[in-house]
């Protein structure tokens, strides 16, 4: 009786692990899809992959995983020269576990089925941000004021945070001569006042794009 027992408790291990060979790590424990977040400026932008219309801007999208076809994302603004997003992939870390058997025909059977479900890779980074240029003309000073804002928030995130915790500071006076240069000391105390009463909400934002939509839009009729 206990010899049956252990064969049946080999067999079973046998039966597991063929199993996962045969099926492919990223296959069975990895998702098949992905949520990918697209922000613009300005917001509301149409986003369209081929002909068919996502949404509009800020957007979170599910991307069903592809391993072979690159997924092109066409950006489309009235008064805004369009742009394409290529999504960038990387190898999802559950199917590095075939590796341990890529010199078994089992190990490549399961990198291919990985391969072939899509599983193998996911759409990374998460999070695009496109900042939409004007057709036709030059751009304004103000839209090249936008500009430099965008920037200027997006590398100095972590400084203006703590600025915005202590109350004031070089990355925060430079800010605001970005939205509106020439200002009186005045107006830039009433700018710090303003920025107090917001910082609960402003610190609590990791998200470098989300923190810079807030920021303009909770100092926007200070300025």
């Amino acid at each position: 009786m206990s010899s049956k027992v252990r064969v049946s408790k080999n067999q079973t291990i046998i039966l597991c692990t063929l199993c996962m060979l045969l099926s492919g790590c990223a296959t069975m424990f990895a998702p098949n899809s992905d949520k990918v977040t697209i922000k613009t400026d300005p917001a509301g932008a149409d986003v369209y992959e081929g002909a068919n219309l996502l949404g509009k801007t800020p957007l979170t999208y599910t991307f069903k995983r592809e391993v072979f076809d690159k997924k092109i994302l066409t950006i489309k603004k009235s008064g805004y020269a369009s742009q394409e997003v290529l999504l960038n992939k990387s190898l999802e870390k559950t199917a590095i576990w075939n590796f341990g058997f890529f010199i078994t025909t089992c190990g490549a059977t399961s990198w291919g089925i990985d391969a072939l479900s899509g599983n193998m890779v996911k759409y990374t980074p998460d999070s695009y941000f496109i900042d939409l240029t004007k057709r036709g003309d030059a751009a304004s000073r103000e839209d090249h004021l936008r500009v430099q804002r965008i920037r200027f928030v997006l590398l100095n995130q972590g400084n203006l945070l703590k600025d915005i915790a202590a109350g004031d500071g070089e990355y925060l006076k430079a800010y605001f001569e970005m939205r509106l240069p020439k200002q009186t000391p005045d107006a830039y105390q009433g700018f710090l006042g303003h920025v107090s009463g917001q910082a609960p909400l402003l610190l609590c934002l990791n998200d470098p794009v989300e923190f810079y939509y807030e920021l303009e839009k909770r100092t926007r009729e200070e300025i």
